[in-house]
C-alpha cells in the first residue's frame, strides 16, 4: 500500500464482517489505514433491513462491529445507519417499526454510538426520525433513483441529505443543476462512486427488494436457471462488453470533477471483493490496475481473459460526455466500442483467472458442474493484445 495523505476527504466506506477477525482485509484494517481520509462509515445494524441481504446474526456480532464502530467515532468518521430496504413486507408503518427503530438508536446512545445520519428509503422511517431525533441527518438512499429536482422538492420537508440517482450522475449538466438546486435549498448532494450496476436497469427493484427479503441468489438455494440479471446476462456475451462503459461508476481520477459539489463520496465496500484496494484507489485519487476490480459488483469473471486499464482512458472521458449523457438514450454510434479497444487488455496474470471455477451472485466461489467449464472460457482475448 502506498502513504496516505492526512487531510480528510468526503468518502463514506460501509462496514462488513470477515469471517475472521484477524483476517488482512477486515473492516478494522481499513479503518485503521484510511480513517483519517474519511469522513463516514454507514453501517447495518442486527436486526434492521437494509439494502443487503447479509445480516448480522452470530453471537459476536454486535460485539466486533461496536469496536470498530468506536475506533472510526474516535477517529473523527460520522456514523451512518441504515435502513435503506425497498421493501419492509408487513413491518411497514407499524407500531412495531417504530419502536425497534427508537430502541435501537436508544441503544447506540448508550454505547456512545449515536448515528449523525440515517440513510433511508422509508417516508414512514424518516418522519419517525424527524419527530424523535430531530438532530440525526437524514439522508435520501441512492435505491430511491431521484434523477431531478422535482424528486428533490418532493422529499425536502422529511430529508436533509440526498444520493443522487446513479443513472444520471455522469450527467454534468443534470448533475449540476441537482447539486446547484440542494445549495438553493439548504440540502446537501451525495453519490455512489464504484457501483458496477449496468445503467438504467430494469431489474433494479427487483433485484433490491430480493435482497431486503434476505434472497442471496446462491445456487445451492434458488433455481440458478431461472435467474439472468441483466448484468450476468450482458458481461457473458463478447459483443455487450461495452455496455461496461456505459455503466454509472466514476474512476477515482475523475471524481475531482464532482467533489466539489458533494457532501458525501460513498464507496460500495460491505461485499466488495477488494474493499482496501477500493478505498485506497479513490482516496489517492489514482489507480494503476484492472477497474473492474473496483467495482461492486464486480464483473471481472465476464471480462476474462482480458482486464479493463484504468489508466488507458482518455483524459477527457468525463467531460467530452462520452460516460455521460449519450449513455440515457444510446444510439450505438460505436465511441465506446473505439474506447473499449483502447482500454481492454490482455490479462497476463493467471492468478486473476480462477481457472476451474466460476462465481455464484453473492461472488462466492463454487466449483461448476463439467458442461459450464466452457462457458467460462469463451471471452477471447482482444486481437493484438496478447503478449
Amino acid at each position: 500500500m502506498s502513504s496516505i495523505q492526512t487531510s480528510r476527504t468526503k468518502f463514506a466506506v460501509g462496514h462488513y464482517l470477515t469471517e475472521k477477525p484477524d483476517d488482512p482485509a477486515s473492516f478494522a484494517e481499513l479503518a485503521r489505514r484510511f480513517a483519517p481520509r474519511l469522513r463516514e462509515v454507514y453501517f447495518p445494524w442486527p436486526g434492521l433491513s437494509n439494502a443487503r441481504a447479509k445480516v448480522y446474526d452470530k453471537p459476536d456480532d454486535e460485539e466486533r462491529i461496536v469496536a470498530d464502530l468506536k475506533y472510526c467515532r474516535e477517529h473523527g468518521m460520522k456514523l451512518d445507519i441504515l435502513a435503506n430496504a425497498t421493501c419492509y413486507g408487513e413491518q411497514s408503518f407499524t407500531k412495531e417499526q417504530r419502536l425497534q427503530i427508537i430502541g435501537i438508536i436508544e441503544h447506540l446512545d448508550e454505547l456512545g454510538l449515536r448515528p449523525e445520519i440515517i440513510t433511508t428509503t422509508s417516508p414512514y422511517i424518516a418522519k419517525v426520525f424527524r419527530l424523535n431525533f430531530p438532530d440525526i441527518e437524514i439522508r435520501a438512499s441512492v435505491n430511491m433513483r431521484l434523477r431531478n429536482t422535482l424528486a428533490l422538492e418532493y422529499l425536502a420537508p422529511l430529508y436533509d441529505s440526498y444520493y443522487i440517482c446513479r443513472d444520471v450522475q455522469r450527467d454534468l449538466p443534470t448533475f449540476r443543476t441537482m447539486a446547484a438546486w440542494c445549495k438553493d435549498h439548504g440540502k446537501k448532494l451525495c453519490m455512489l462512486a464504484n457501483s458496477g450496476c449496468v445503467r438504467n436497469c430494469p431489474w433494479q427493484v427487483f433485484h433490491e427488494t430480493l435482497l431486503s427479503h434476505g434472497f442471496s441468489f446462491t445456487f445451492a438455494e434458488m433455481d440458478a436457471q431461472n435467474i439472468d440479471l441483466v448484468c450476468n446476462a450482458m458481461f457473458s456475451r463478447k459483443k455487450k462488453l461495452a455496455e461496461f462503459l456505459r455503466c454509472t461508476w466514476i474512476r477515482p481520477e475523475d471524481v475531482h470533477v464532482f467533489e466539489p459539489e458533494l457532501e458525501t463520496i460513498k464507496l460500495s465496500t460491505r461485499e466488495a471483493k477488494f474493499p482496501l484496494e477500493i478505498v485506497e484507489a479513490y482516496v489517492n485519487g489514482s489507480y494503476d490496475g484492472n477497474l473492474l476490480r473496483l467495482m461492486d459488483p464486480n464483473h471481472a469473471l465476464g471480462f476474462r481473459p482480458n482486464r479493463i486499464d484504468n489508466k488507458s482512458f482518455p483524459a477527457d472521458w468525463v467531460t467530452s460526455g462520452i460516460a455521460g449523457k449519450c449513455a440515457e438514450n444510446c444510439t450505438h454510434c460505436g465511441k465506446c466500442e473505439q474506447i473499449l479497444e483502447k482500454v481492454m487488455k490482455y490479462d497476463i496474470d493467471p492468478t486473476s483467472r480462477l481457472d476451474g471455477f466460476s462465481l455464484t451472485n453473492n461472488y462466492t466461489l463454487v466449483a461448476p458442474k463439467k458442461k459450464d467449464i466452457s462457458d467460462l472460457d469463451h471471452v477471447p482475448a482482444v486481437k493484438g493484445k496478447k503478449p
